[in-house]
């Protein structure tokens, strides 16, 4: 199943709830042989993880197991590639090549569920893939309940492919996952909206010469963590960012004051919209510091610190965020706040004369 997201905008029927996956019916057309589904995501959305679940009218919402769950992998650096394999990407790429002897293995994996540890689970893991090419890790449970499966298998792949990075030294990301419940005609995908096109003008030219040389730093952050698909590393400089801010927030204030003028400024709170409501709604209406620091203790010092007590709950795999979706709102709200700091600190620059 192919998707093609409209960047429009959602139409009245939206929900709150569907920030994270679509309830309601989607047209299925058509297109150069392949189905596809047209459905629409809001802006502040894209580059996010989703679960989208694909299944007919008529089918189960949530079935039971036994799954089947296809990690299908993904490398950011197939950009540099000048030779690639002839498949779509759809299907998986990984810098990988399978060995002979991986056309027929089957791997017996074995854990543990917390709540009932002596009690051993197993789960059957394949390898696929074409033209050579090692594409996607493909895991049979027989889990009954889907929350169950894709937590326990989430965490065993992630560790799989930590250890074969390690012994490879390749880069290993995965691209989307894929659901199956064996048996029914159901599909759950994780799957990453992409971006939408933005008009480039030749004012942007213009107003880019005129940045004041001191928040250069803040804006190179902030391309770094835009341009990141990793969510905790673009949490990481995002917030980066808003602490280099305030180190030039203090500098200018500084230098106005010796002018003897007090160095005022409008202050900002957090936004009422869809996704505040959803998912911050403690914070709308306050100043945007009290997110700020909501971030900074919840997230900031964990990620930055590679803190190893909070590694099950803070889940620093990209894997598992595709389940755990803390991480990427609470992306989606700091990226505006943050781009609107900047914002505020070039016009204050401007309007008191400071060109450093």
């Amino acid at each position: 199943m192919e998707s093609m997201i409209s960047q429009e905008g959602t139409d009245g029927s939206v929900d709150r709830d569907l920030l994270v996956s679509r309830h309601n019916a989607i047209k299925i057309e058509e297109v150069n042989g392949k189905p596809t589904a047209r459905f629409t995501v809001e802006p502040s959305m894209q580059g996010h993880t989703f679960a989208l679940e694909l299944n007919e009218v008529d089918s189960e919402s949530a079935p039971t197991g036994p799954f089947r769950i296809e990690y299908v992998l993904g490398s950011e650096f197939v950009i540099h590639e000048n030779e690639l394999p002839a498949f779509v990407f759809e299907q998986g790429f990984s810098h990988l090549t399978k060995s002979p002897d991986l056309e027929r293995l089957q791997v017996t994996l074995k854990y543990f569920d917390a709540r009932f540890p002596d009690v051993p689970k197993d789960a059957i893991l394949s390898i696929g893939g074409s033209g050579g090419v090692v594409q996607r890790l493909i895991v049979e449970t027989q889990e009954s309940d889907l929350a169950s499966a894709i937590t326990h298998i989430n965490q065993i792949i992630a560790d799989l492919l930590d250890a074969i990075a390690l012994a490879k030294r390749v880069p290993i990301s995965i691209r989307h996952i894929e659901v199956h419940a064996i048996g029914h005609k159901w599909q759950r995908r994780y799957v990453t909206f992409p971006y939408g096109s933005r008009r480039l003008m030749a004012s942007d030219f213009t107003e880019a010469a005129t940045i004041p040389s001191r928040l250069k730093p803040a804006l190179r952050l902030f391309r770094e963590g835009l341009s990141s698909s990793k969510p905790h590393y673009r949490l990481l400089c995002l917030y980066r960012a808003r602490e280099v801010i305030e180190k030039i927030r203090c500098q200018n204030d500084t230098d106005v004051l010796a002018r003897g003028v007090k160095p005022e400024r409008e202050p900002r709170v957090f936004p009422d919209n869809e996704l505040t409501k959803c998912y911050f709604p403690t914070f709308i209406g306050k100043k945007v510091g009290a997110f700020l620091d909501h971030v900074r203790s919840t997230y900031r010092l964990d990620i930055a610190h590679a803190n190893l007590t909070e590694y099950f709950k803070l889940i620093l795999d990209p894997a598992d965020v595709r389940v755990d979706h803390r991480v990427d709102f609470t992306n989606a709200a700091l990226m505006p706040l943050i781009a609107d700091m900047i914002r505020d600190e070039i016009g204050f620059m401007r309007r008191f004369g400071i060109s450093e």
